[in-house]
């Protein structure tokens, strides 16, 4: 995993305009930076910061007992 600036330096360097790429983690690159020109499109217009909320409950775990 790269560091915050390490990986904004790597953001800087992709063109949005054009297709992505093919290739990985660039291809992955692509669409972060897409996806921050949307939330902060939506975020002008709106007028205010977007906020999520991602609410999980865990995975169901059922104990089985191995018998042998």
């Amino acid at each position: 995993m790269k560091d915050n600036a390490e990986f904004e330096a790597i953001l800087k360097t992709i063109d949005i305009n054009g297709p992505a790429t093919e290739n990985e983690p660039w291809r992955q690159y692509y669409f972060i930076k897409k996806a921050r020109q949307y939330v902060k499109a939506k975020s002008e217009e709106l007028g205010r910061p977007l906020f999520a909320c991602a609410r999980t409950f865990g995975c169901q775990m059922n104990f089985v007992p191995v018998t042998a």
